[in-house]
């Protein structure tokens, strides 16, 4: 089983617009209501994908409800710590050639809904095989909150991968997670190198893992994808394959639900971010995020991506 840690949910809305003004009058021609955020979108596509899959959240309010609701519909399994904080909302305006998203911050958790989610962690860990922690932790849980989970999962033997930045990516690292899945901007700012030139680039991601991950995966956008082991090891540079993008929100948590879904299968980390990017660029090709087809993921994943380059 993967268990998916994510205590950012959202409720998503998403409004298409035949076109995008600033400053006038938009009037959407649909609108999509649905479960969101980093963690749900890893969940989804995991369980897309054939896995067995549990998500960690947390819920609270209306909007709590709502998402509570919505995951019941889903198929992969759920347990929701109740919060009082509401149930955060998160808008993306598709139209005028791109995405735009309107991000509402997650809500303080106080002391006892922490160790309420600490606990839960800790028996469904028990159970797990490999353990993702995705997305922004909110107020209230410390910035060791990454790094405590890691280090509970590597004494049960669970690995761990994690996409998350700032303090408990910082903080994450020391416990030795298997996998780490960050953006270059992320990259940049966890190791301090200006990560411009694709020989920087090499350094710090060389720098990250000295950190304590076994691997770790890079990416820029629909442009590339780096990946890397431990010092002394090669670093892979692929060419994402290029696709009529409809939405890119939640590719990201599309690729690492492709990665740990590999893993968890027994594929090599070769073989798994293969596997990730295709799902990554099969997210795009959907208007709503953490949504993936199985045809285009499999036509995908049979003629991309490219690995392009060994540096």
């Amino acid at each position: 089983m993967i268990l998916v840690v994510g205590l950012s949910p959202a409720w998503q809305r998403t409004l298409v617009f035949e076109e995008l003004v600033p400053v006038k009058v938009n009037r959407a021609t649909h609108v999509n209501e649905t479960a969101s955020g980093k963690g749900v979108n890893v969940a989804r596509v995991a369980s897309t994908l054939g896995a067995d899959v549990r998500l960690l959240t947390v819920a609270g309010g209306a909007r709590g409800r709502l998402l509570c609701a919505k995951l019941e519909e889903q198929r992969f399994g759920t347990r929701i710590v109740p919060v009082k904080a509401e149930t955060r909302i998160c808008q993306t305006l598709l139209g005028g050639g791109g995405a735009t998203e309107l991000v509402e911050e997650s809500g303080t958790l106080t002391s006892v809904e922490v160790r309420n989610v600490r606990r839960a962690f800790g028996a469904e860990a028990r159970k797990a095989r490999l353990v993702v922690l995705t997305g922004t932790v909110p107020e209230g849980c410390g910035d060791d909150f990454y790094a405590r989970l890691v280090a509970e999962s590597r004494r049960l033997g669970v690995p761990v991968l994690i996409d998350a930045q700032n303090a408990q990516l910082v903080n994450a690292l020391k416990r030795g997670p298997f996998l780490v899945k960050i953006n270059r901007d992320e990259l940049a700012a966890a190791t301090r190198v200006n990560c411009e030139r694709k020989s920087a680039m090499s350094r710090a991601l060389r720098k990250l893992v000295e950190e304590g991950p076994r691997h770790a995966v890079i990416t820029d956008g629909a442009k590339s994808v780096y990946a890397s082991e431990k010092p002394g090891r090669t670093m892979t540079m692929w060419k994402p394959p290029r696709v009529k993008a409809k939405n890119p929100i939640g590719s990201g948590d599309a690729m690492m639900a492709g990665i740990a879904v590999g893993l968890e299968r027994g594929e090599s980390v070769t073989e798994a971010v293969r596997l990730g990017i295709a799902c990554g660029a099969a997210n795009a090709m959907t208007a709503e995020p953490g949504v993936v087809r199985l045809a285009d993921m499999q036509r995908l994943c049979s003629t991309h991506p490219k690995r392009v380059r060994i540096v």
